[in-house]
């Protein structure tokens, strides 16, 4: 396969708009590009995953670098909650052969589009309970845990290790099972669940997207789908996409971001559904 320089362009183009939106909402955007490789640029679907993966590489390095220079980036938190989440995507992919009803596929993409509208559509405080009385949030206050500091000194917040490991092993396990990149799952879960603030979450989620992507590319790379010779331009936008996107991110606030988040969950929910029922 050979590229024109028209096609070359374009595959900048795509790959830094989405590295940009994706560097902003925490997802990196392999989810998104995916489909477009495959049904615009003709990849097949292995190479596809395979130029994706080692071009997160360099983006979310990049990502983590400019990030950890504000403190955004919680290392401990992203180590903790990636190591269940390895784990989960490999008992994921086991019981995968198991699960074979597209409407069980076509029910988690709902439930992504229902968590993206929760970060859209706010209630009157009244219509909900306080979040020091939800069932989460009071597991999330229990030990085991670890308290996370500022320099202060100051407690910014708590994370509970069981509620770690059971929400890391839940979106490493959909994940592995329905053959979609976890990583979308990440930043709302850190927020929602961990009450951590949404750019360092995003943050987090990004720094562990260095593992995945490393994973996944030495993965592949056996298989023979890694062709830097497809994958540069892809590399060379998401790397763009990366440095402009840690840049908007600076300006942007954190009710803005919470959207932005939302209406990414729900694109990736619409994306999954697309890809389930063709």
């Amino acid at each position: 396969m050979t590229f024109s320089i028209l096609t070359i362009c374009s595959l900048i183009a795509i790959s830094f708009l989405i590295s940009l939106f994706g560097s902003i909402v925490g997802f990196g955007g392999g989810l998104f590009i995916v489909p477009l490789l495959v049904t615009l640029f003709h990849f097949n679907l292995g190479d596809a995953v395979g130029a994706v993966m080692i071009s997160l590489i360099p983006s979310s390095a990049i990502s983590t670098y400019l990030n950890s220079g504000k403190n955004s980036v919680d290392f401990k938190v992203g180590i903790l909650l990636e190591l269940p989440t390895i784990v989960g995507v490999i008992l994921g992919s086991l019981f995968m052969a198991y699960i074979t009803a597209k409407s069980v596929e076509v029910i988690f993409a709902f439930i992504v589009i229902i968590l993206g509208l929760s970060f859209l559509i706010k209630f009157k405080k009244k219509q909900l309970k306080n979040d020091k009385e939800s069932l989460v949030s009071r597991i999330n206050q229990m030990k085991p845990e670890i308290t996370i500091k500022d320099e202060n000194n100051n407690i910014k917040y708590h994370i509970n290790l069981l509620l770690l490991v059971f929400f890391g092993l839940t979106s490493g396990g959909l994940a592995g099972l329905f053959g979609v990149g976890g990583g979308f799952l990440k930043t709302p879960i850190m927020i929602k669940a961990f009450k951590i603030p949404p750019k360092t979450a995003a943050a987090t989620a990004l720094f562990m997207i260095i593992i995945t992507s490393i994973t996944g590319t030495i993965s592949y790379a056996i298989q023979g789908h890694i062709h830097l010779e497809y994958a540069w331009p892809i590399m060379l936008g998401f790397a763009g996409g990366a440095i402009f996107g840690h840049k908007l991110t600076l300006k942007t606030k954190d009710k803005t971001l919470e959207i932005m988040i939302g209406v990414a969950l729900i694109m990736a929910g619409l994306v999954m559904t697309y890809n389930f029922v063709n």
